[in-house]
């Protein structure tokens, strides 16, 4: 079928219209345009954030981990052979030990022990036993059909689940027509293996057993043995030849027994590890620079997509600010970042002076660690600074109590020292009502006060109360072992009435009080003992425990934050969920390009019923052209034609 004239744009009326429509359009769509524009330009915003983020994050954690001490804390062990052939053990250790050196001497290591049956003439026929054994305290029942392969598999079934024989069975094939049991214990030591004929003597026929209920020596493949070994000249045993009890921090594998033999073990702080961490940190500072660099330069014809973001030019100042500041506690020679090694260059990246840095490790290990971690000090004993608040900074703080933090307690009142439940017994309710559980215990006539506190310490304790019960007199008392406004104690007597000696016969709660007081002279809200300096204040999130029982100035609190834990700070400021300088330009950018997109999707959908109305207009005139010219041909064709005479 032919396609109509008026399909085609243009072929009537001798123009163009759908590319005059398009061009229409075009004009109408400019501000659809600009809003798609703006929104993919906040677009790559937020993906240039999003890689600003990452940037922060890898500094925050090369930071963390000197504002921790870990970076400063790992330890290594060098072992020298002074006697034998080889090392006796390999060493590991753990981070945070002082330097220390020790002699080992290993004179027999620790081996699993090894059973075996007499020999059967085929480990798949029925032994024709029946009994019960226990193998390291479980039972295993034994049959009269039951073969060397059925026990073997009762056996390893038993060394499975939460608590294992650890012994494991298999067959061993001495020679044709010659089968045995063998039982090996996955442990080391001497008494690996632990049996028992309890009901018959299907061990002892097995040969595994002597009438005595003693392991012959016919059945024992291989002794179990417990490792000697000297540290220092001092004698120590053990089942296992992994040892991590004898060394505070330090864990020996034996690995040899060769007589006469000698290794001497150094522990030392692991100079490498810091280094690293350092030089790492030193990196991740210099990415950071490098990407502040790049988006805060303009060229003539463009701009970075993050220029003038003020989440950036507040990193540019605060970052090396920091690096410079003097930190608090620390050595006067040591008490820059500078000072052991890290400096600025002139494009403001850093550098590292890996000798200097190495010579304080090794020479003012002490004074280095307190450049660059978070240390916290209390002048009093009950004074404890709990946490160092997000943006509090370095310096000593007044503690002032205005009242101390008290527990919850309850006593009986009256009480002679003997119950009288008159009738029938009485129950005693206790709740604990910060946790929200109760207990309840029958009181009976009779029962004294001895009896009544056990009775309800038993209850308290099986029940998980936080609740100390204590004789008073011949009174009883109850204390709760949490302090503050929201641990309390309820006790209530559902006998009350029928006896003359009754306990809390009215019922009774009550709740202990919050500490109250000022930090830094700045206004704190307390929680149990804990006291916390308010938002908004200088002290504002700084936390110290009280444990003191008395009002008054309580001495005072010095948190002395290092390099690490001061970059970290600022770091934390701009990363924190939610909150963070960078979640919150993060979220308003997601806002507006939602709000862009939705705007010019609304405009979008307006072009195209605009285009489709424009579209039928001139589809129509097109329709109208058609028709006013086969108008006109049938009438030149009519004036065309010859007269007809009569």
């Amino acid at each position: 079928m032919t396609a109509p004239l008026s399909s085609f744009s243009g072929l009537i009326s001798g123009f163009n219209y759908k590319d005059l429509v398009d061009q229409i359009i075009a004009v109408e769509g400019r501000p659809a345009a600009r809003l798609r524009s703006e929104s993919a330009a906040a677009a790559s915003r937020l993906t240039a954030i999003g890689t600003y983020r990452g940037l922060l994050d890898k500094l925050r954690s090369a930071a963390q981990v000197f504002r921790t001490g870990l970076a400063l804390d790992a330890t290594s062990a060098t072992m020298i052979v002074e006697a034998g052939t080889k090392a006796l053990a390999t060493v590991t250790t753990a981070a945070g030990l002082s330097p220390a050196s020790f002699t080992l001497e290993v004179s027999q290591l620790a081996r699993a022990q090894k059973l075996g049956s007499a020999a059967q003439a085929d480990a798949a026929a029925p032994l024709g036993l029946s009994g019960t054994f226990t193998l390291n305290g479980a039972s295993v029942v034994v049959t009269a059909d039951d073969s060397l392969i059925a026990i073997r598999d009762a056996v390893n079934a038993l060394n499975t689940g939460a608590t294992p024989t650890k012994v494991s069975a298999s067959i061993l094939t001495v020679a044709p027509g010659q089968q045995r049991l063998v039982l090996t214990s996955t442990v080391t030591g001497e008494t690996g293996i632990a049996l028992a004929d309890t009901v018959g003597t299907a061990l002892q026929s097995l040969g595994l057993l002597d009438g005595g209920g003693v392991v012959p020596p016919s059945a024992v493949l291989v002794a179990g043995r417990d490792a000697h070994f000297t540290i220092d000249g001092v004698d120590f045993e053990r089942s296992s030849n992994v040892v991590s009890d004898a060394i505070e921090g330090v864990t020996l594998t034996l690995t040899g027994d060769e007589p006469g033999a000698r290794t001497a073990i150094r522990v030392d702080r692991y100079g490498d590890s810091a280094r690293t961490a350092i030089q790492s940190f030193v990196d991740a500072y210099n990415a950071l620079v490098t990407f502040l660099k790049q988006q805060g330069t303009a060229s003539e014809t463009s701009r970075p997509v993050l220029y003038g973001e003020s989440i950036l030019r507040s990193a540019r100042s605060a970052l090396p600010a920091r690096l410079l500041e003097q930190v608090l506690g620390a050595a006067p020679d040591l008490a820059t970042a500078s000072a052991a090694g890290i400096s600025f260059k002139r494009d403001g990246t850093l550098t590292l002076d890996a000798a200097k840095f190495d010579d304080a490790f090794a020479n003012r290990f002490a004074d280095l660690r307190a450049l660059f971690t978070e240390t916290r000090s209390a002048t009093a004993p009950d004074v404890t600074l709990v946490t160092g608040g997000g943006n509090v900074t370095s310096g000593t703080y007044a503690v002032d109590i205005t009242a101390p933090a008290t527990r919850a307690q309850i006593e009986s009142l009256g009480f002679g020292g003997a119950y009288d439940a008159g009738a029938t017994p009485d129950e005693l309710s206790i709740t604990d009502n910060l946790i929200g559980r109760a207990v309840t215990v029958t009181l009976t006539t009779g029962m004294t006060t001895g009896d009544i506190v056990t009775a309800l310490q038993d209850a308290i304790d099986a029940g998980g109360l936080g609740i100390a019960v204590e004789v008073s007199g011949s009174e009883v008392r109850l204390t709760h072992q949490s302090y503050g406004s929201r641990a309390g104690i309820s006790v209530l007597n559902a006998g009350a009435g029928d006896g003359a000696q009754e306990l809390w016969a009215a019922g009774a709660t009550t709740y202990g009080t919050d500490v109250a007081g000022t930090i830094g002279g700045n206004a704190a809200t307390g929680t149990g003992q804990v006291l916390v300096g308010n938002a908004g204040t200088p002290s504002a999130g700084l936390a110290v425990s009280y444990a003191g029982t008395v009002a008054g100035a309580a001495g005072t609190v010095t948190l002395a934050l290092g390099v690490g834990a001061s970059i970290e700070r600022i770091l934390d400021g701009f990363l924190q969920t939610g909150s963070g300088s960078l979640a919150q330009r993060e979220s308003s950018l997601t806002r507006q390009t939602g709000a862009l997109d939705a705007r010019a999707t609304t405009l979008e959908t307006r072009l195209e019923s605009r285009r489709a109305a424009l579209m039928l207009r001139f589809t129509m005139m097109e329709a109208a052209i058609a028709r006013l010219q086969q108008q006109s041909s049938a009438l030149l064709g009519l004036s065309k034609s010859p007269s007809v005479s009569g």
